[in-house]
């Protein structure tokens, strides 16, 4: 688990500190943050230095001019060079920032020193999205093929190179980031050589049987390159649980007699019946496990071993960023079966897209992260996108105006009115217990709705008769 939070090499960087009139230079480990070097540095002074810095409340690192630096990032994330100048100071008595002679001069370091100015890393973001559009563009080249034959050859095989050559590049340059681009663009390679082989073997194959065939060797190719590229594991675990999802719904509907939107109501109760499961699996994928509950009196008594802090708050990020990877996967999921299901559907498969949008909109409240919270608010807002566009293609102009324009204005103002009163209001308890009785209620009801959409009652009375 180590291996997927940390680069597999170290490099050093050479500073030069200053305290008071004296200056040494040391040799640190570039992805060691301040706080982990300070206490290495201060001895290098003296040690009435370290007594002093109990006295006013410790030590900060400044640039000339420059506000401290952050001592919970490494010397690579500050941007620090060999060979250069850091001074030591009291927290109480920092350097005050210099004036400016030339106006000029100022305004031009502060344009250069902006949070949003173009830096080396965007340079380097640059060129990987440029590789990563140069790839995808050569893939809808390949797609364009007369012959599936030929595509599905060329596009099977290719993903093949990309994986070796991103296994080189993660376990051998440390180069991850790149690596993981490779491997995304090779995923979508082995879909593309998918639907390419099942045309080729059978032509008259229908369009989910081709997806299903393009979904499972995606997943292949992903199993392959989360191991082939271990720091990327967090990607790869959204990405093969979105991949999955969608090979459940395309298998669905290829084996059963079922039409695409039916697959896709199944496909879209899954992903709800999965979602309830995300935080356990974050907390079991992050290494974590929780002592076993007690059976007898004699247990009770038992002292309980301590967990390391820092083991808890590294443990705890990984939790956090596998929770992010799966929401992310099941919001994607979900907002391209929801489409489906209504442009497809019947009146029933409508209600049933309305309550599962309903469902998330009220699990909006549970996810505490910022992109979690996002991946299950995207789904929801899709649920009534695709209703409102299918309801509004059959009216005339006068009906749009009544029926959509109109309400779609005192949603925006109760939506403008909500983002003055709810951010930060605590509510009253009554008000929450509300919510869950809902919540329960709409998830109850997500079930006989699916299964009048499936037919299920139907068929019964057809039984029955």
């Amino acid at each position: 688990m180590e291996a997927q939070t940390q680069h597999r090499y170290s490099t050093t960087t050479r500073l030069r500190f200053v305290l008071g009139t004296k200056a040494t230079e040391v040799a640190l480990p570039s992805d060691a943050t301040l706080t982990d070097l300070l206490p290495a540095v201060l001895p290098q002074f003296g040690a009435e230095w370290i007594e002093q810095g109990a006295d006013h409340e410790g030590w900060v690192v400044q640039r000339i001019g420059s506000p401290p630096l952050d001592e919970d990032k490494t010397l690579a994330e500050l941007n620090l060079l060999d060979g250069e100048s850091l001074y030591l100071r009291p927290r109480s008595d920092q350097l005050p920032p210099i004036d400016y002679d030339d106006l000029v001069a100022g305004v031009g370091e502060q344009v250069r020193d902006h949070r949003l100015a173009w830096r080396p890393p965007h340079t380097r973001w640059l060129f990987r999205l440029a590789a990563a559009a140069a790839l995808l563009y050569g893939l809808l080249a390949l797609a364009d093929l007369q012959d599936p034959a030929i595509t599905a050859v060329v596009a099977l095989t290719f993903p093949v190179v990309l994986l070796i050559a991103a296994a080189l590049l993660a376990r051998t340059l440390a180069v991850p980031i790149s690596a993981t681009i490779l491997t995304g663009v090779a995923a979508c390679c082995a879909f593309v050589g998918g639907l390419a082989l099942t045309e080729s073997v059978a032509p008259l194959a229908e369009k989910h049987t081709m997806a299903t065939v393009g979904f499972a060797i995606t997943l292949l190719v992903l199993f392959i390159g989360r191991y082939a590229v271990a720091d990327g594991a967090l990607l790869f675990v959204g990405a093969i649980l979105f991949t999955a999802l969608l090979l459940v719904t395309g298998f669905v509907a290829a084996v059963a007699p079922l039409s695409t939107h039916q697959a896709a109501g199944i496909g879209l109760f899954i992903c709800l019946v999965v979602s309830v499961f995300v935080p356990a699996t974050s907390f079991r994928l992050s290494g974590l496990t929780l002592p076993l509950l007690p059976t007898d009196a004699p247990e009770l008594s038992e002292e309980i071993d301590p967990v390391p802090a820092q083991m808890v708050v590294d443990r705890s990020k990984v939790v956090f960023g596998y929770s992010m990877a799966m929401h992310v996967g099941l919001g994607a999921a979900m907002s391209l079966l929801l489409p489906e299901l209504v442009g497809n559907g019947d009146g029933w498969a409508t209600a049933l897209s309305l309550v599962i949008g309903a469902l998330l909109g009220i699990r909006t409240r549970h996810p505490n992260g910022v992109v979690q919270r996002w991946a299950v608010v995207v789904p929801a807002v899709v649920a009534v996108v695709v209703n409102v566009e299918k309801y509004a293609a059959e009216l005339t102009d006068v009906e749009m105006l009544v029926a959509v324009a109109l309400p779609l204005v005192l949603v925006s103002g109760v939506m403008l009115l909500f983002s003055k009163v709810m951010p930060g209001r605590r509510h009253r308890p009554y008000w929450g217990r509300a919510l869950e009785i809902l919540e329960s209620l709409t998830a109850i009801a997500v079930v006989p709705l699916l299964l009048q959409v499936l037919g299920v009652y139907g068929w019964m009375r057809g039984l029955a008769g």
